[in-house]
């Protein structure tokens, strides 16, 4: 890790530090306590203090493991995000094992029915044989070994949040532990961990050629590439373009999203640091949606990225910090526009200010 590279700040190098104790604790949630098929639980994986791989402070990330021969039961409320993906992957923590690899199934919540209240269930099996006639199913295929549901919100301060449960179908056996799997969670722990971090190193240093602006596939699915584990085993009802972005002190970055001909669910831009970390949004304005963000007479929005307050809507707030990386994801969206970044001076009362918050 002390041979990335990245700004160099003191504050940079503290969250990174911090950000490998936090990356060892999602882990051992991940492998050694919660993936258990046989007795599973679906839980919140990251929050505040815990992030993976360019996390959005506008999801909640919910995350269960599947054994793909057994049956299921999702359950619970669907909550106010006007978007729950649902997602079913490989198993993204020891690799593929020959076959498909990443996401194999993308859907969302809406696509099954829900009580007015918001209540649900839906049954996750391998054929339709282990599911109560007529109940709402969703085939397993062979290699799905996990679950992953993103909960977007547009205001998550306004909308209700999702209540999730999940329980196997079936007998259950009792729970032991085995020295063997142990010792093989322990192992995988370890490489997993150091996957995460030279993936997370690897994609601020190869995002250097799109500094200041954001790049991406327009009007392509995210997962389209088998090559990259991390990026296919994303919601592939997702777009993402990415980027990073480098300030002078007197200088703010300014990006105009255009809105899709088409009606699309969401788009979220977020501030990431050099280990692909959202920005502590606690105490800031790191991350604006088209829920959040107020939008241009023309119909786009206009968002400035800058180092401190340039007295217009729309601030993303770096915390003095003049370098980093953001992430623009569009969900349930079509024909993406490409969005325009260009380099502003701020004045010379707000340049500054800033300089003094940089101190």
């Amino acid at each position: 890790m002390e041979e990335a590279t990245q700004p160099g700040t003191a504050q940079d190098w503290a969250e990174g530090y911090r950000w490998l104790t936090r990356i060892a604790s999602l882990c051992q949630d991940w492998i050694l306590e919660k993936e258990d098929p046989q007795h599973p639980t679906i839980f919140v994986s990251q929050g505040e203090s815990r992030k993976l791989i360019v996390d959005n402070p506008d999801v909640t990330y919910w995350f269960a493991s599947l054994d793909p021969r057994s049956g299921y039961r999702l359950f619970g409320q669907r909550g106010e995000a006007p978007y729950v993906g649902l997602t079913l992957g490989t198993d993204i923590f020891r690799g593929a094992r020959g076959g498909r690899s990443g996401t194999l199934v993308q859907t969302n919540l809406d696509r099954f029915p829900h009580a007015p209240d918001g209540s649900f269930e839906l049954y996750l099996a391998p054929d339709r044989s282990q599911v109560p006639e007529d109940a709402p199913w969703l085939q397993l295929p062979p290699e799905a070994t996990q679950l992953a549901v993103r909960e977007t919100c547009t205001r998550r301060d306004l909308q209700a949040p999702a209540q999730l449960h999940i329980e196997r179908l079936g007998a259950v056996p009792p729970r032991r532990a085995d020295p063997e799997v142990v010792a093989e969670k322990l192992r995988t722990m370890s490489r997993f961990l150091l996957f995460v971090v030279n993936t997370c190193v690897l994609m601020w240093r190869g995002a250097l050629a799109n500094t200041n602006r954001l790049e991406g596939a327009p009007g392509r699915r995210h997962v389209e590439a088998q090559e990259d584990e991390t990026r296919t085993h994303s919601d592939a009802d997702m777009v993402y373009m990415g980027g990073r972005w480098k300030l002078g002190q007197d200088e703010c970055l300014e990006i105009t999203i255009h809105p899709p001909a088409e009606p699309f669910t969401y788009w979220g831009l977020v501030l990431v640091n050099p280990w692909m970390e959202s920005y502590d949004s606690r105490s800031a304005r790191t991350h604006l949606s088209n829920g959040t963000a107020e939008r241009s007479a023309d119909g786009s929005w206009r968002l400035l990225v800058a180092p401190g307050d340039p007295g217009t809507a729309n601030w993303l707030d770096t915390g003095g910090r003049l370098e980093g990386f953001m992430l623009l994801r569009w969900v349930l969206a079509r024909e993406v526009p490409s969005p325009t970044c260009r380099l502003r001076k701020l004045t010379r009362r707000r340049a500054a200010e800033n300089a003094s918050v940089a101190r």
